[in-house]
């Protein structure tokens, strides 16, 4: 069952887009692209934080871009 408020179309895109945040931070590790683990880690939530800026889940609960300020 999804969180209150969300429905099973809107989780299912957030579970994909963390996903694929993962499997670049894994790979970035692989290429050498950070120095620690620690750092990628602490980039990638970065990176997360920005992309929650522009984006959020409208009433149907499809991902779009927020509307400029």
């Amino acid at each position: 069952m999804p969180p209150s408020g969300f429905n099973k179309k809107a989780v299912k895109g957030a579970l994909l887009f963390i996903q694929g945040c993962y499997k670049d931070l894994l790979q970035e590790v692989k290429d050498g692209k950070h120095p620690s683990p620690e750092k990628a880690i602490e980039y990638e939530i970065s990176q997360i934080g920005k992309v929650l800026k522009k984006l959020h889940i409208n009433k149907e609960g499809n991902l779009i871009e927020r509307p400029p300020d």
